[in-house]
């Protein structure tokens, strides 16, 4: 009866998005949550048309639900290949630029992406993999420069999603946090695998978003054994934290605003999960 209790609700609070949600954390061992679809669950609602930037855009899971309720997207994907498939989804959306450039802390009007056969999503600007091999020669530009030339240095970003393999800080770093609306919420993802040959670690990754006044939520999964295949997640947790295994990799969620921050946790389950 009080299972029934919680779970009616949950339904009537967050409705069945939400108790779908919260059924499979408590339930599915094998879930791996999008942590993008969870910012959708947290943000989706809002009345204004919003605006999102998606660094490493690759197919376009993470912005697709955005431009379908006509926020204005800017989509960054240097791999020819990939931006292939994101221009037959989404180049007759008025509504999404497509940049063809990587992005870091700053500009090179050239530079080498590497691409793996392992996987489409582990292009970039590094050779972490033995199997990456030189692919093409592309452009390299700030946020904050392409921000200025678009004319949207002044435009609130409501949603900042990173996944550059290995160069989220420096993507970060080259935002103009002095002159610009800081993003409301980012999504950037970590591996200290990938990152410490570049010069920094999960924490200072962690640590610049709090360091910028951010709440964060840590999705960690599982040190990754296969690129291409399936990962396998293990928990949501707050920081400041420690890695479970410090090979492991996931996701870091930072919010704003607190209000925000406290419907993540919720939406998260963080007052009663607890995998390990």
């Amino acid at each position: 009866m009080k299972k029934l209790k919680t779970a009616q609700k949950i339904l009537k609070t967050r409705g069945m998005n939400g108790l779908a949600m919260t059924l499979r954390l408590k339930l599915d061992r094998s879930f791996r949550p999008d942590e993008t679809k969870i910012v959708y669950e947290l943000i989706n609602d809002r009345s204004h048309s919003g605006f999102m930037i998606d660094v490493g855009a690759h197919h376009g899971s993470s912005l697709a639900p955005f431009a379908e309720l006509g926020w204005q997207v800017i989509a960054f994907e240097p791999d020819s290949s990939n931006r292939a498939i994101l221009e037959s989804s989404f180049s007759t959306y008025d509504n999404v630029i497509i940049d063809p450039r990587a992005c870091s802390d700053q500009a090179q009007p050239e530079a080498t992406l590497f691409v793996s056969p392992e996987s489409s999503g582990v292009s970039g600007l590094s050779a972490f993999l033995e199997s990456h091999r030189a692919s093409e020669k592309i452009s390299v530009t700030t946020l904050a420069d392409a921000l200025g030339a678009y004319g949207y240095l002044a435009k609130p970003v409501d949603f900042l999603k990173i996944d550059t393999e290995g160069f989220d800080l420096m993507v970060l770093k080259g935002f103009l946090w002095a002159q610009s609306p800081h993003p409301g919420v980012i999504v950037c993802e970590f591996e200290d695998a990938k990152t410490r040959p570049l010069g920094y670690s999960f924490h200072q990754l962690a640590d610049f978003l709090v360091n910028k006044a951010y709440w964060l939520i840590i999705s960690e999964w599982y040190p990754v054994k296969a690129y291409g295949g399936l990962h396998r997640w293990r928990r949501f947790t707050t920081y400041p934290c420690d890695l479970v295994d410090p090979q492991g990799w996931g996701n870091i969620i930072a919010v704003k605003d607190q209000e925000a921050y406290h419907q993540l946790c919720q939406l998260c389950q963080l007052d009663r999960l607890h995998i390990k």
